[in-house]
């Protein structure tokens, strides 16, 4: 199954705009143990009502799920489902966001991020889809909230249990795609102006290639020149 996921998101270790969210390295814990994890963040402030700062996760196979966020003004929103597994802290003053994990099970098992978000930009995903190996399929990118032209947008995938995957990125102002060398030759960026849309297409397609895909707004990864760098997620 190829799923498209597209979020605007700040993923830990991101350094865009000097921007960073900093997380520990992986760590492993037995069934029944708690787990606390602190990011620090630093490029902007955590009182800033522009943004949101919280954690999502994604368990092996699944969906991302968020866990909760709170809005620089204090608004806090948390996933119910989930709300007796976590709790959330912030302290204002260090540049700190807390996770605490209590009584984790094996299906707590997940990479678990530390993310920003933006109130007013919204990036609407294609809906998954279902494909044979050898068939081509593109998903789609909308873009609301900010004019699509004044800011590159990169590809990102994950594949089950593995590291996320930087794709490459296009600059939206000259309708310039480019590519990391292991995709340049299968995959395609192109995009529609005056829909605000962006497209990922990808041909002749492999097993290797299920995976979340998602799009990002150029100030949410890290670039360097033509590599981009992610320090390692926090996985239970």
């Amino acid at each position: 199954m190829f799923s498209a996921a597209l979020m605007l998101l700040l993923a830990a270790g991101s350094c865009v705009y000097s921007i960073d969210l900093i997380q520990p390295d992986s760590v492993v814990v037995q069934p029944g143990q708690t787990l606390t994890v602190t990011c620090q963040v630093s490029g902007y402030s955590l009182t800033d009502s522009s943004y949101a700062t919280g954690w999502i996760r994604q368990c092996e196979g699944k969906p991302m799920d968020w866990i909760f966020y709170q809005w620089g003004g204090g608004e806090f929103y948390q996933n119910n489902d989930l709300k007796n597994k976590f709790s959330y802290s912030r302290d204002t003053s260090a540049g700190t966001v807390t996770i605490k994990g209590q009584n984790l099970q094996p299906e707590d098992t997940a990479v678990y991020y530390c993310v920003r978000v933006w109130s007013e930009i919204k990036l609407d995903q294609s809906p998954s889809e279902v494909k044979r190996p050898g068939e081509t399929v593109k998903m789609s990118c909308i873009i609301s909230g900010y004019s699509m032209t004044s800011y590159n947008i990169h590809w990102i995938r994950q594949r089950p249990g593995k590291a996320l995957e930087w794709i490459g990125w296009i600059n939206t102002d000259t309708n310039t795609p480019s590519y990391v060398s292991s995709f340049q030759s299968r995959f395609s960026f192109t995009q529609d102006v005056s829909s605000s849309t962006q497209y990922l297409e990808v041909k002749s397609l492999t097993a290797e290639d299920s995976a979340f895909y998602f799009g990002a707004r150029r100030s949410t990864v890290t670039e360097y020149s033509e590599a981009a760098a992610q320090n390692p997620p926090q996985t239970i």
